[in-house]
Order: structure tokens, then sequence, then C-alpha cells
């Protein structure tokens, strides 16, 4: 079954081709008739056209009918299916992506997207789902509560974190790994060939 498509095809082009040529024989047809005094039309024998008054009422009749629809039928439907003023959906939509407030011990935040972050309500919430089961513990929710025994850990008994509090600092105060766009090939490939050479 052939795939439905606005691509242009040659069935298309020649139903375009000789719609354009009727629409434009009609207007000649139109302005002729608008034109032309009734005698004339008469002594051609053309006697059952309608009356010249619907030369000038018909343009009228539609260039009032477009405004009508124009200034107020479209944007009373545009206005209908708008949501309310105080609806969350005139300021966010499910595309909308906020950042997890959450902070580190060692001040580092989670970046995390928050799924539904407006919920229902206007109400942003601050944190992840991950942290914020952490977070409904503490006192404030509002205030970035920076939580001394959070860890990621599956088994809190050893996690790291807890025995030592500072290793995440220590861990990203470390040089790290170079991306490999930043390496330079040319000496990637020397040490790989002195490795190999040796062997």
């Amino acid at each position: 079954m052939p795939e439905h498509t606005p691509a242009p095809t040659p069935s298309r082009a020649i139903y375009g081709f000789c719609l354009f040529l009727l629409f434009k024989t009609l207007f000649i047809l139109y302005v002729l008739w608008a034109f032309i005094p009734t005698h004339i039309l008469d002594g051609i024998g053309l006697t059952y056209l309608p009356d010249k008054y619907f030369a000038l009422f018909l343009p009228v009749l539609v260039l009032v009918a477009v405004t009508f629809f124009a200034f107020l039928v479209y944007p009373s439907m545009s206005l209908a299916i708008m949501p309310d003023v105080d609806d969350v959906a005139t300021i966010t939509d499910h595309y909308a992506i906020v950042r997890c407030q959450y902070q580190f011990p060692d001040r580092q935040r989670c970046s995390r997207k928050i799924d539904r972050p407006y919920g229902d309500s206007w109400a942003v919430k601050p944190f992840c789902s991950q942290h914020s089961i952490r977070v409904t513990t503490a006192k404030d929710l509002r205030s970035n509560v920076r939580i001394s025994n959070y860890c990621d850990c599956l088994e809190e008994d050893q996690c790291l974190l807890r025995k030592e509090p500072g290793h995440l600092a220590k861990l990203r105060a470390k040089s790290t790994v170079p991306a490999v766009a930043d390496l330079n090939l040319a000496d990637v490939s020397r040490v790989l060939y002195r490795k190999r050479s040796r062997r």
C-alpha cells in the first residue's frame, strides 16, 4: 500500500496546473462580466447573467466574512482552547527541564533532571526523586539542605562517605583522564608502538 505523503507527484502537478488555468479563466470572465455594459451582453445573447449588483456584493461579502473570522471567530477559538490563567500549563509543559538542587557534602550539586517538576501545582519540586526522599527527613525543604550522611550505596554499612566523609572531595581533586578528543593521536600511537615493540 503506498504511503500518503504531501510530496509533489506528476498527477498533483497536472491537477494543480488545471486548477490554475480554471481559476484564471473564471477571473477573466468575472472581470469581463463586471465591466462590459449590460446592453452589449444582451446584444450578444447573454441575457441570463446575474445582475451587476453581485459583481460588488460578492467580493465585499467575502472580505467581510474573512475580517469577521480573522478578528472575532479565530481569536475566540484560540481563547476557548487556551488553559486558564491559573493553570500550571501556562508557564511550563512536559518538555521543561528543571535540575535537582540537592547539595552533596563536598558542596557539589546533583544536576539530575526532575521528572514532572511542577506536577499539578505552581510550586516547583526542588529535588529529583532520589534526593527528595532524603530531604523530606530534614526540617526545611525550601533551603538547600546539606545532609552529611547521604550516600548512593545499596549497602549502607559499606558506604565510604559515612566511614570517611571527605573521600568525595579527594576523588574530585584527583586529575581526571582527558577525553579521547583531547588526546594527541600521534602520542597515543607512539606509546602503543613502544609497548608492542618491547614485547
